[in-house]
């Protein structure tokens, strides 16, 4: 069980409670207190699904028991029971118990949870919960709740159940294409009520954007964090009224980085006074105050609304130049050597793809020079000997997936176990990096995405134990001829390999793919584990 973080003073933590209330509806007292105490955090407006909505059994309920106490102290409250009385909700709501640590109730929907001890948040599932057959959207009823410890005081708290309730949906966004890089962008969001009650207290909005993209802090009903530029939350006091849609009064604005090429903004709406916006976050987090005159909601036609459509894709002009780290085989015959290989970012754009549809930030395609066989491609530090597809030995070609981020100045590198079988002259192998189709780098230097894996033969027939040396992680990028293109050794591209121009990185996946899945194993080209940053 985790403890519960702790930072700050009393007074920050009373800023947070203020945070927290207006977001949430919670009481001041519910959310910080000046002695160590037992906490139940829960909504103070609970919207359940109509019987003839949403999953069958409905929403599965949650709340947390927490335990608050003053700076530097770590306490521990024992003994704790927490009695959840929904007896007046009988017949109105549908309550079915989970198999938690509450007992099923023995009458009148009053569940019993107990523990041994608590000494920090802990999440509390007791039931699932809808409304019952025949029931009008509306209030239903209260929920008490009731804790105790053996060295703490108690605590108590209730939440008003709704059958359906508002039903909040954002705007949808068209991209933003062609951004310049390090210009201000602006967002207008919108929120519609499409649910058969009103947002009487208000709604409150979550927005975010990636990194790259900072949020002004303009506006006085907006809290930011002081060491993060990305996020805000807001609150509006308008009721949003059933059937009608809004939008804020001015458009936030944000400020895009120099090296950003893809990004995304997006929020999130709620009803005030239901739900935990805070699930995943720590209101204290957000302890600065907009400065300037607060957003207000004003009213807008209801088109363009849907569920989850508070998002919007940016796309800048910014460039990446991708670059092949090259290495050489270095050995005696029957030597198996080592040789890194892989991609550079030389900027002076950066990628960061995670969490977008597809895999990684593009693709490198290895073919070691003839007489060699590579043998394995390690994870590093972990045991899985494929790193690349397809997971076998000897295979004349491999492809790689680069990270998902892939900043300006990184490398993206594996290691390559090469075994030397025999003396081919003037053999060399060949490494391609290959952007995606749907987010490309627009590489300023294609020429220098392509080089040569030479191969040189030292001394005579080897051991085969692995002696001999290969290129680091401190190895550049191939070096162009004198004429500036690539080399590419004595014919041109090595046979078996893929043309260097035309196939892009997501044909190269799906093609490797194809083949590992056909050999019945794990396409681990698509496997997201760290490599050597370089």
């Amino acid at each position: 069980m985790g403890r519960m973080r702790r930072k700050g003073t009393l007074a920050r933590a009373a800023a947070a409670a203020a945070v927290l209330a207006a977001a949430t509806g919670l009481g001041a007292g519910q959310a910080q207190a000046a002695d160590p105490t037992l906490l139940i955090q829960v909504p103070a407006r609970y919207y359940a699904y109509a019987a003839d909505e949403g999953p069958e059994d409905g929403d599965l309920f949650l709340l947390h028991l927490n335990l608050e106490a003053p700076e530097g102290e770590e306490p521990l409250a024992e003994d704790v029971k927490l009695t959840i009385d929904a007896s007046s909700l009988k017949d109105k709501a549908v309550l079915k118990a989970t198999n938690g640590s509450c007992a099923d109730p023995e009458k009148d929907l009053v569940f019993t949870c107990e523990y041994a001890s608590i000494d920090g948040r802990t999440s509390v599932q007791p039931f699932s919960i809808k409304g019952a057959d025949g029931v009008k959207p509306g209030y239903a009823g209260m929920i008490d709740y009731t804790a105790t410890a053996s060295n703490t005081p108690a605590a108590e708290a209730k939440t008003k159940v709704f059958i359906d309730g508002p039903k909040l949906a954002e705007r949808r966004h068209q991209p933003l294409k062609d951004v310049a890089p390090g210009s201000t962008v602006e967002l207008t969001p919108g929120v519609a009520n499409h649910g058969q009650l009103p947002a009487d207290q208000g709604a409150g909005l979550k927005l975010y954007g990636a990194d790259g993209i900072k949020v002004a802090r303009e506006h006085s009903n907006c809290h930011y964090k002081s060491w993060s530029d990305t996020s805000a939350y807001c609150t509006f006091d308008t009721p949003l009224e059933p059937g009608a849609a809004y939008e804020v009064s001015a458009p936030f604005r944000f400020t895009v980085s120099d090296e950003l090429m893809y990004g995304n903004i997006g929020y999130d709406t709620w009803a005030i006074g239901s739900g935990d916006p805070w699930e995943y976050e720590e209101p204290e987090d957000y302890d600065q105050q907009g400065s300037g005159a607060p957003l207000t909601l004003n009213l807008v036609d209801d088109i363009g609304f849907e569920d989850f459509g508070g998002h919007t894709e940016l796309v800048t002009t910014q460039r990446a130049d991708f670059r092949a780290v090259t290495g050489t085989v270095e050995g005696r015959v029957g030597d198996t050597v080592p040789i890194t290989l892989g991609a550079q970012n030389a900027g002076p754009g950066s990628m960061d793809l995670t969490g977008y549809s597809g895999h990684g930030s593009g693709t490198y395609e290895v073919t070691p020079p003839e007489g060699t066989t590579v043998t394995s491609i390690p994870f590093p530090g972990e045991e899985d000997d494929w790193a690349c597809s397809p997971a076998k030995a000897g295979a004349r070609s491999y492809v790689c997936g680069i990270d998902e981020r892939f900043a300006g100045g990184e490398k993206d590198t594996l290691v390559f176990n090469v075994r030397i079988d025999k003396k081919v002259e003037g053999a060399a192998g060949k490494i391609t990096v290959l952007d995606r189709d749907d987010y490309p780098a627009r590489d300023p230097e294609p020429e220098n995405d392509t080089a040569t894996i030479p191969l040189k033969i030292t001394g005579g027939s080897g051991a085969g134990g692995g002696s001999g040396s290969g290129g680091g992680p401190g190895d550049s990028a191939s070096p162009a001829a004198a004429d500036g293109s690539s080399p590419t050794g004595s014919s041109g591209t090595p046979a078996g390999s893929m043309a260097s121009t035309g196939a892009r990185g997501i044909a190269l996946i799906a093609a490797a793919s194809a083949t590992v899945l056909a050999a019945g194993t794990a396409a681990v080209v698509f496997a997201s584990r760290r490599r050597d940053r370089g």
